[in-house]
């Protein structure tokens, strides 16, 4: 640990790479690239093997305990309890959780240790509806009500925070590694679309890209991520459906892809989008999505209306342009160490 660098304990109660979401590779990229800043990083999290290392980073696992969902003994509580007792007698300075059992548990070690220094990161949409609906409810009442400083992924998401309990939120997007996600050749011979993220999942808009990528001639689709989408009722023969990915073959297929389209709903931001323009790609995303309509620029890609016409009159306009500059610099400018890492060491430090 370099002079001046934190002790800094992040908790997220599942895995990278065991459960592929964006939280759970959130926790272990920052503390890749906490750790590459200089300050002193353990992770804790559940799954197989108990003790092991990810981005070189040490993790320490705990076998999954508690009922699924959020029961009197969920899985969300007890990892809350096996952190704390864990992280009790650590000399820590920050504390940085990522899920509501681990968040409510720093809340308790940071009224023992006034010195500690509390964050959560919500890397969904903080509205109470859905919160009532999840039965974690209590949990997430503790964190909004004594956490530090209660971070979200968008302007967007921080909006629901204010209007729906009341508190202000810290601002700061995930990053992306803008050494590994770089421009280059191998783009596709044909116009060719790219989605990326799950596929089974009716607000994420998939057979709306499908409908859409159809009335476009000679455009191909690639859908890659987990699940199943039903698309018995759908011409597909423009698409091809990948439902795993190696992490080290994202950086390729953006670049093989002439426009990366995120047609989602209710999305808190969008990966995908800033590793697709990272790699100096366009992208195309709702103007009502959320946090994606935060990361498109008119420079960049489109916003579209939500209807199917809509998203293919938008694909066929960013299909006509080049890759330009301007995607790279903004996906850049979600970089770990350039953004990121600054911004929470303002949070991090009293």
């Amino acid at each position: 640990m370099r002079e001046g660098g934190l002790r800094i304990a992040l908790t997220s109660i599942h895995s990278w790479p065991e459960v592929r979401r964006g939280a759970e590779r959130y926790a272990h990229e920052l503390a890749a690239a906490l750790a590459a800043a200089g300050h002193d990083v353990r992770l804790l999290s559940t799954g197989r093997p108990p003790r092991d290392r990810v981005l070189a980073v040490p993790v320490r696992r705990y076998r999954p305990r508690g009922r699924q969902g959020f029961g009197r003994l969920s899985s969300e509580r007890v990892f809350g309890w096996q952190a704390l007792a864990a992280l009790a007698p650590a000399r820590l300075d920050v504390w940085h959780a990522t899920s509501t059992g681990d968040g409510a548990a720093a809340v308790v070690a940071g009224r023992v240790d006034r010195r500690l220094r509390t964050v959560f990161t919500d890397h969904g949409f903080p509205v109470r509806a859905s919160r009532q609906r999840r039965g974690d409810e209590v949990l997430h009442a503790r964190v909004v009500n004594g956490i530090g400083s209660y971070v979200c992924v968008s302007r967007a998401a921080g909006d629901w925070l204010a209007r729906d309990f009341g508190r202000e939120a810290a601002v700061v997007p995930p990053g992306v590694d803008s050494d590994r996600f770089t421009p280059g050749p191998g783009r596709a011979d044909r116009p060719t679309v790219l989605y990326s993220g799950a596929l089974d999942e009716p607000r994420k808009g998939v057979r709306d890209l499908v409908e859409a990528v159809r009335r476009i001639p000679g455009a191909a689709l690639w859908l890659v991520g987990p699940g199943s989408p039903d698309l018995s009722d759908l011409d597909t023969r423009h698409v091809t459906v990948r439902r795993s990915a190696a992490p080290e073959e994202m950086p390729e297929l953006y670049r093989a892809a002439w426009v990366t389209a995120l047609p989602s709903t209710a999305e808190a931001f969008g990966m995908a989008l800033v590793e697709a323009l990272a790699c100096g790609r366009p992208v195309v995303a709702r103007e009502d999505a959320g946090g994606p309509a935060e990361i498109v620029t008119p420079e960049t890609g489109a916003l579209y209306d939500g209807s199917v016409a809509g998203l293919a009159e938008a694909l066929q306009d960013v299909l006509a342009r080049p890759s330009t500059e301007a995607c790279r610099a903004i996906g850049e400018g979600y970089d770990w160490r350039r953004r990121v890492v600054p911004a929470l060491e303002e949070l991090y430090r009293p």
